[in-house]
């Protein structure tokens, strides 16, 4: 199986631009096939920061919205109080787009590692990337975003460890560590990830006499010194951070089992979730054996990516130490499926180029069926190769229609699937856009230390206690906006509790104020609650037969003013 080699006219023009006009063509394709909808979920920690709240008086007692500023993602540090309004869904969208096009730079210098390495062939590449199952959504076992439909630093960081591993890959240590420090500046526990995988592969180089010391140790600094000077900000934010000096007596990992235990703690995953990450690993093995490219050392990166999850597995069973808990471990598994995802595209795409009929019309395709449809098709790859392995040129005859048949259903789940992204995300955006309107009215109508109680959100833990009614948690639905277009404090989100990760004092206040609200049952209860701690209003759903009569209506939410409302 010979590497796929560029095609004559792709030389009249040059290199650069045909691949920026790729990659920048990739980011666009993939985000179309993801969806993307900016002011979600993990967004509630970051448009606070855009809009620096932590810098207004109503926020001064908000232990939460204080803690951000020290936030510890220097990306983040960057945009702070440089957007405000709607101005923060274009530098989302933004950031999306710039993020794609880091990781598919990642993808393609992968790409090029492991054979790929013609325009055409490239175009196939980024496609079947795309359309991955591999990258779709977020990764088994550990619940690291791939490709999804909002933007975040932790994705952005997702093309910097590639391309720090490919650089490694390729011996450019001083690059590679640079980037890893790009990665450190962006998020800090995935360049700690990032650290073993590109270890493994210095060592097989090593073993493999691809180094001398003194050359290796040269680079190594300059790289090392970059990668410096790119964590000090970080670290540096870290260490004034007055939240985490003090820390009431609670336990780590029962505050995991009740706010998110699903990037740390391996008990709380369904085994389901476990056996599908197991077949991710199996399926990129097998395809980087396949594809047998000398010197790529896709499955040595892959063997250190796992490491890295597996030492997940056992590290609370060992320390419940925040700090070394806080390194997710678990939600490493991105990288894991990152390189099968590479893997599985690379040889589907050598194989679609091959000289050999039978890769052409059989096999690539029976390979693109089970790699770019459901997630279930997964473990028919690991079938598909081995049947490869046993009958490298079955008899059958009419493989056209061989490959029509194994192919047409990838694109009809692939129009199935675009049309139910469209509907999700329409939906979310009416849902947000909801709770917006209800923003910009709290800002304009209500006095700047006004407390709102909103729905909190159920609690994803595995602790009973948390779990509010599903209607409640419906109408939570878009709620990440509120504090950024209101300026007004909630009393409790549940996502709040993330900040005990770097302000643990916080605990108690998230954990009994969760509590409370969940123990809530009706409109009438929730006033009740709300008056007696001075909350001034209550935001809950519309029913036209309550006695109450709200004061603001917006779509599916109604805000409701109780006896102890702030008086302008």
């Amino acid at each position: 199986m010979t590497p796929v080699m560029a095609h004559p006219l792709a030389r009249r023009i040059p290199d650069w631009c045909v691949q920026a006009a790729l990659i920048i063509s990739a980011a666009l394709f993939s985000i179309v096939v993801s969806g993307y909808a900016g002011g979600q979920e993990n967004n509630y920690y970051h448009l606070p920061i855009l809009a620096r709240l932590y810098d207004e008086p109503q926020f001064a007692n908000d232990l939460f919205i204080q803690s951000l500023r020290f936030y510890a993602s220097g990306f983040w540090m960057l945009f702070a109080g440089h957007a405000h309004g709607q101005d923060a869904y274009t530098v989302l969208l933004l950031c999306q787009i710039i993020s794609r096009i880091i990781l598919f730079t990642g993808l393609l210098a992968w790409a090029r590692l492991v054979g790929v390495a013609g325009i055409r062939a490239q175009c196939l590449f980024v496609v079947l990337a795309s359309l991955s199952s591999l990258l779709r959504g977020y990764s088994r076992a550990g619940d690291g975003g791939l490709l999804i439909d909002y933007f975040t630093q932790s994705e952005l960081a997702n093309g910097t460890t590639l391309l720090a591993l490919a650089w490694m890959a390729r011996r450019r240590v001083a690059a590679a560590f640079a980037m890893n420090g790009v990665t450190f500046f962006i998020n800090a526990f995935i360049a700690v990830w990032t650290a073993v995988p590109m270890a493994f592969i210095m060592w097989f180089q090593w073993r493999e006499g691809k180094w001398q010391l003194r050359p290796l140790l040269l680079h190594a600094m300059a790289g090392l010194a970059i990668f410096a000077l790119l964590a000090v900000p970080v670290i540096h934010n870290i260490r004034i951070n007055p939240y985490s000096t003090a820390v009431p007596p609670f336990d780590y990992v029962t505050f995991l089992e009740e706010f998110f235990p699903y990037h740390f703690l391996i008990w709380t995953i369904p085994s389901s979730d476990i056996w599908s990450f197991l077949v991710v690993f199996c399926c990129g093995l097998a395809a980087s054996s396949a594809l047998s490219v000398t010197g790529s050392f896709l499955a040595v990166a892959l063997w250190g990516a796992v490491t890295v999850w597996v030492a997940g597995i056992f590290l609370p069973f060992v320390t419940h130490s925040r700090l070394l808990l806080n390194l997710h471990l678990l939600r490493s598994g991105t990288t894991v499926h990152l390189l099968a995802a590479v893997a599985v595209a690379g040889l589907a795409t050598r194989w679609v180029f091959s000289r050999t009929g039978s890769d052409r019309y059989i096999w690539a395709p029976a390979l693109i069926l089970s790699g770019c449809t459901s997630d279930r098709m997964l473990p028919l790859i690991i079938i598909v190769l081995l049947l490869r392995r046993a009958m490298p040129e079955p008899g059958i005859r009419l493989r056209y229609g061989v490959a029509a048949a194994l192919l047409l259903p990838v694109v009809l789940f692939s129009v199935v699937h675009g049309v139910h992204v469209l509907s999700a995300e329409r939906r979310v955006i009416e849902q947000r856009n909801d709770w917006q309107a209800l923003g910009l009215w709290a800002r304009a109508q209500t006095p700047e230390n006004a407390m709102f109680l909103l729905p909190p959100g159920t609690s994803r833990g595995t602790r009973p206690g948390f779990t509010i009614d599903a209607e409640q948690d419906q109408l939570f639905n878009g709620a990440v906006v509120f504090n950024y277009f209101s300026h007004r404090q909630a009393w409790i989100i549940r996502a709040s509790g993330s900040a005990v990760m770097w302000a643990p004092a916080y605990y108690p206040t998230w954990r009994d104020r969760l509590l409370e609200v969940a123990r809530l049952k009706d409109l009438p209860a929730r006033l009740r609650y709300a008056a007696q701690h001075d909350i001034a209003y209550v935001v809950d759903h519309c029913v036209p037969s309550d006695p109450f009569t709200p004061i603001a209506r917006f779509g599916r939410l109604c805000v409701f003013e109780t006896s102890r409302g702030i008086k302008t």
